[in-house]
């Protein structure tokens, strides 16, 4: 008698006889024929050690081996049935609803659930992508990411991802930047972009500030947001201030580089808001938790970077 197990096809047509007790019924169910179930009972046999059915004139019987053998397949092979006709069935989607800016949902936050779609297949995102701050009590909108210096008392709010912003150029610009002043003979790209409510300072000159330095008075290129600065940087090869997620790509591969190691981050961050009560939903977890690896994945980039409010008053880590 062999210990080695049997064949999983030997062991279904067993299931199927045993179920049917009936080697034509259990052959006509596999769509094979009556002599292939035959044999295959034949070799189980073999390799037991014994008789698992009493073939009588028109009918057989399980023999004592047999019914030890059906009471513990039968329900394994029930379950696989359930398992795929469930299979089979349509995943039932739970839609989310979600608000929040395009550039910041496209270079960040896409990318994180694409890569934590896996654990929650029907898990659906419809998006609403607006800088406008969507309303959230209505039901409309589930889930917002928003742009925020500080949480209200009315709606939910996670801290997500801080934002950091430092010279960055193409690295064959960086070969002839030594030092901050080397900037201005490659050309600054100035953004129209407010770090935070009450500072109308532009970034750059907050980084220029906290390095200790007279602001820039002159730019070679001015754009409306940080994410054209960015690939203008590497169109033209003149200097953008940026980083975070809109350069994080960039960064990664090595077509932008940060040769310096201060950086402005802003007193303002981005916020994951719902309505109380929803953040103990799975969902919520779900998503919360697939957009902080991504932002993890995002901060690994300012290692050996220090991190300055724009006041210069605090330093919010050194690496």
């Amino acid at each position: 008698m062999s210990k080695r197990l049997p064949s999983l096809t030997s062991l279904r047509t067993f299931e199927a006889a045993a179920r049917n007790l009936s080697f034509a019924r259990a052959a006509d169910e596999l769509f094979v024929t009556p002599a292939a179930v035959g044999f295959q009972i034949k070799q189980l046999e073999e390799q037991l050690g014994g008789t698992l059915f009493t073939r009588k004139h028109r009918a057989i019987e399980l023999t004592d081996k047999g019914q030890v053998l059906q009471k513990s397949l039968g329900p394994v092979f029930e379950t696989i049935r359930t398992a795929w006709d469930e299979a089979h069935e349509p995943l039932k989607e739970t839609v989310l609803k979600v608000s929040g800016p395009a550039k910041a949902v496209h270079g960040w936050v896409m990318p994180a659930l694409s890569r934590a779609k896996g654990r929650r297949p029907d898990i659906r995102i419809s998006w609403d992508l607006s800088k406008q701050n969507r309303e959230l009590a209505s039901g409309d909108i589930d889930l917002a990411i928003r742009w925020a210096l500080e949480p209200e008392d009315d709606l939910h709010w996670e801290p997500l991802l801080r934002t950091w912003f430092t010279p960055i150029m193409r690295p064959d610009i960086a070969r002839f930047v030594q030092k901050p002043v080397d900037l201005h003979k490659h050309g600054m790209i100035d953004v129209e972009f407010v770090l935070d409510p009450g500072n109308e300072a532009s970034t750059w000159a907050n980084w220029f500030q906290i390095n200790g330095l007279e602001p820039p008075t002159s730019f070679a290129v001015s754009c409306a947001d940080t994410a054209s600065a960015v690939e203008t940087a590497i169109a033209t090869g003149h200097v953008a201030i940026g980083g975070s997620f809109l350069a994080s790509d960039h960064l990664t591969k090595g077509e932008l580089v940060a040769p310096f190691n201060t950086a402005i981050a802003p007193f303002s961050r981005f916020w994951l808001v719902c309505r109380k009560g929803m953040e103990s939903s799975t969902e919520h977890k779900w998503f919360l938790d697939a957009i902080n690896q991504g932002a993890a994945t995002i901060n690994e980039l300012a290692k050996g970077i220090d991190l300055y409010h724009p006041d210069g008053s605090t330093v919010l880590h050194k690496n």
